[in-house]
């Protein structure tokens, strides 16, 4: 007697236990195969309840009311299971909506045969209970001929459901492969259990040992729910992943023949499916045939390519990579193209922002190097360059010429014919020297009306020489104001560095000197300068 009232206790607190597991269940149902957990255990909880109630009936009457009741239960959760069985999996893309129309619309089936088996005697022929101690206890139950084939189906369903679970158990990571193990453990005394009443492998067994094994299933989902974290951490599908891609993905046999791709490479060669599996990667990559050859065959960590997708150049990063069982055994490639067109578009605009900064950076220097009335070099270029000249006259030990020159009369020009006589004046004498200078040579406005030309790897002589080309050129080109022909005239000084000289400075200070006595012996000549003895 004692045991039959520890069987109900053992009945109605699995009932409640696996109520709170549904509900645990539905509070993380954002989590894959969540909801149908939530309903199977749900299911399995009016199972457990309408057992009990079968059990507990005062009368074979009401016992046999709760029978039918107590098959609802089932059905409903069988489809539940293999539904969570499916997403847990990573297999969701099986679960169309067609199919779960299907799945579900056999416990409603089910269920109406049931409900008319007073009429046709389909799935139960006989059912006979009478009491047992403190239970009702079964005498007598012959099944008709449903009850066999939605049995086998229903077998079916728990040894596919058990297999795609055992099969995740094999290959993914410790934490699943534990939440997997319990489940496979907690689903086997179930099954075990729900044969040996389905068959009657027991002889004069008067009370179902199925509702017990379904006690033990709720426990031990509840230990991988608490201990391993079952709902909390669920395995994100590999499938869902590479669907959800945004690179293309294509993967080739050993013999380069396509055997899957992705949503995202379907898109860029614009074909189904059933266009693209079975056939070589020369076909499918055909638009692109010489960009693609190139790859054929080989590894790719990274390159670059372009494709015309649509009228308009597409770039892709291309990896190709080699697929290999876990022996090492080459099983083929898979091929990953990512989209990379908006870096490229990005950085090609970045780097005309940077050319444009650039430029207007070269732009903003020369003008503070060039004086802005002439557009010759000014003093401050003058000190950036000086100490380059220096060093190269040393390597080379070849003499450097300054000439420094003033316009002469130029106040005067001034005072008569005005400042933009006078700023016209200065932008002949720029030109003059500008046109006149070779390309390694530097002319500078050295201030107000005095100029400054740089002459390298040449002697003060030759620095002469050149200075009295310039002396001409002015004489031939006169400058006319109010028909009255105005000639402009320089006086012009030459000092020499060379490369024993102990200091730079003097180079400019002899040169200035020499202006000087260029124009107190008359204006409009050059003079070199001679050091005293």
């Amino acid at each position: 007697m004692t045991w039959q009232y520890l069987y109900i206790f053992i009945i109605f607190a699995a009932t409640g236990g696996t109520i709170a597991i549904a509900a645990f269940a539905w509070k993380h149902r954002d989590k894959t195969g969540a909801v149908c957990f939530a309903g199977m255990m749900l299911a399995t909880a009016e199972w457990l309840f309408t057992s009990g109630m079968v059990s507990t009936a005062p009368t074979p009457k009401q016992a046999i009311f709760w029978v039918n009741p107590r098959y609802l239960g089932l059905t409903v959760m069988l489809a539940f299971f293999i539904c969570f069985a499916i997403q847990y999996t990573g297999h969701q893309k099986w679960l169309t909506k067609r199919r779960y129309w299907i799945l579900f619309s056999i416990p409603l089936l089910t269920q109406i045969i049931l409900e008319t088996n007073t009429l046709h005697h389909l799935w139960i022929t006989d059912l006979v209970f009478s009491q047992d101690g403190i239970l009702m206890g079964l005498d007598t139950v012959r099944y008709g001929p449903l009850f066999w084939p939605h049995t086998i189906y229903s077998y079916i369903l728990v040894l596919a459901g058990i297999a795609m679970i055992t099969h995740r158990a094999i290959h993914t990571f410790n934490i699943y492969r534990e939440q997997s193990l319990i489940m496979l453990l907690g689903m086997s005394l179930p099954l075990l259990t729900s044969v040996t009443d389905a068959f009657l492998l027991i002889p004069n067994l008067k009370h179902p040992l199925a509702p017990l094994g379904f006690a033990f299933m709720g426990a031990c989902f509840a230990w991988s729910m608490f201990k391993h974290r079952m709902l909390k951490i669920v395995p994100v599908a590999r499938d869902s992943v590479i669907e959800s891609m945004r690179d293309a993905m294509i993967v080739l046999d050993p013999n380069f023949y396509v055997v899957d791709v992705n949503p995202a490479a379907l898109k860029l060669l614009e074909l189904e499916a059933s266009q693209v599996i079975g056939r070589t990667s020369a076909e499918i990559f055909q638009p692109w045939e010489e960009i693609f050859l190139q790859w054929h065959g080989k590894i790719v960590d990274q390159a670059e390519i372009q494709l015309n997708t649509n009228g308009k150049s597409t770039f892709f990063d291309l990896c190709i990579s080699p697929l290999k069982d876990p022996h090492g055994v080459d099983k083929g490639r898979i091929i990953i193209l990512r989209n990379i067109t908006v870096y490229k578009e990005t950085q090609h605009k970045l780097q005309e922002s940077l050319d444009t900064v650039q430029a207007l950076q070269e732009k903003l220097y020369e003008q503070t190097i060039h004086d802005p009335l002439t557009g010759l070099h000014n003093r401050r270029f003058l000190d950036e360059i000086m100490p380059h000249q220096i060093n190269q006259a040393k390597r080379d030990n070849l003499p450097v010429s300054f000439l420094m020159m003033d316009l002469d009369h130029f106040k005067a020009l001034n005072d008569k014919y005005g400042h933009d006589m006078g700023d016209l004046m200065l932008k002949h004498v720029a030109r003059t020297l500008t046109e006149n200078t070779r390309a390694s040579d530097y002319a500078f406005r050295y201030g107000g009306e005095e100029f400054l030309v740089i002459l390298p790897a040449t002697p003060s002589q030759e620095a002469h020489l050149i200075s009295e080309r310039w002396h001409q050129k002015l004489q031939e080109h006169n400058i006319y104001s109010c028909g009255e022909k105005i000639i402009a005239t320089i006086s012009i000084g030459i000092a020499a560095y060379t490369p024993d000289q102990p200091a730079t400075e003097n180079a400019l200070v002899n040169a200035d000197t020499a202006m000087y006595q260029a124009k107190a012996q008359g204006r409009n000549r050059t003079i070199i300068y001679e050091a005293k003895e």
